[in-house]
């Protein structure tokens, strides 16, 4: 019953599972496949939002070099709280690693299998996950799952298997007022991924800007959250660049759109069915620089990367 309560605050409590629901007016899953030998992305995401006791879903399908996005609004969505399960019939269901859509044109069905399970001590952006009350929590929590399944995607059909999957988890009161994100694999090493956002955190007069990353690197996860590392970062123009500094490591990032369509995702308020947009690169660029104790550990870049900014649609 503690447990419950706790986690409906949107905080968790350490070796704590973020997947299942916090029953908060927001819960979001993204997940996003590369294909590094046909140089392509796709992404799909989930939103459950309730209020009032009324709950629905956004579902969105986004593919490059497409230029495709696909989206509806659903009435009775859910999410489970004590397992990791999304519904949103008749478009979307998550279940068992096992992810199902049918939206428009758009038709997936694919497993996951991930290669390991990891739960860390602090899950969800370190010492802010313990925190409750806050606007926005982010998990980015699978970078090195194996997809078996197929998509079809307006007239093409596209294989998924053999793809590399990222998927994330975000939850809290709604979207940041603005905040920028990235995620990127498709380097020249299948076991390098990266994963960073940036916005407002906290609640009130307490609101700072904030930005994590997370790293996977020849199979170890690097977390780079405050307050154990300095994280700077941000997007001008058409330029998202991020700075972090843990006690060990040292990771600077820059990315670009590179001439990439800048595409607009519907992103959902707490309003039922009122919807706003991010833009965001699908295949953009992105140049990683990695040290450890002060020397070069790895350098690389991704021509698969999507590069995100938004702000929050307004509530009524």
């Amino acid at each position: 019953m503690l447990r419950t309560w706790w986690r409906g605050t949107g905080a968790d409590l350490p070796w704590g599972d973020p997947l299942p629901s916090h029953r908060s007016l927001m819960e979001g899953y993204l997940w996003r496949f590369t294909d590094t030998a046909l140089r392509r992305v796709l992404l799909v995401a989930c939103g459950i939002n309730q209020r009032h006791g009324r709950s629905w879903g956004t579902v969105v399908a986004a593919a490059s070099p497409l230029s495709l996005v696909r989206s509806a609004t659903l009435d009775g969505a859910w999410a489970d709280s004590d397992r990791f399960g999304i519904h949103a019939a008749p478009a979307f269901s998550f279940v068992r690693d096992r992810l199902k859509v049918s939206l428009a044109d758009v038709d997936l069905e694919v497993a996951l299998l991930p290669r390991t399970r990891r739960r860390t001590l602090l899950p969800a952006a370190g010492l802010f996950s313990l925190v409750p009350w806050l606007n926005h929590y982010w998990h980015p929590y699978l970078f090195d799952a194996r997809a078996e399944g197929a998509a079809r995607l307006g007239d093409e059909r596209w294989e998924l298997t053999g793809c590399q999957v990222y998927a994330e988890k975000s939850w809290g009161r709604g979207f940041p007022p603005a905040w920028w994100w990235g995620q990127a694999q498709g380097f020249d090493r299948p076991d390098v991924g990266v994963a960073f956002a940036g916005g407002l955190l906290g609640r009130g007069r307490c609101t700072v800007p904030v930005g994590g990353l997370v790293l996977d690197l020849g199979g170890s996860r690097i977390d780079l959250f405050p307050p154990a590392a300095v994280v700077r970062g941000g997007v001008r123009a058409d330029r998202w660049y991020v700075t972090a500094v843990g006690l060990r490591h040292r990771v600077r990032l820059t990315g670009e759109g590179a001439g990439d369509p800048l595409l607009r995702l519907p992103i959902p308020s707490v309003t039922p069915h009122r919807l706003g947009c991010s833009e965001q690169h699908l295949t953009g660029e992105i140049r990683l620089e990695v040290d450890r104790d002060g020397k070069p550990l790895y350098a690389g870049t991704s021509r698969l990367a999507s590069l995100e900014r938004g702000r929050a649609p307004h509530s009524s």
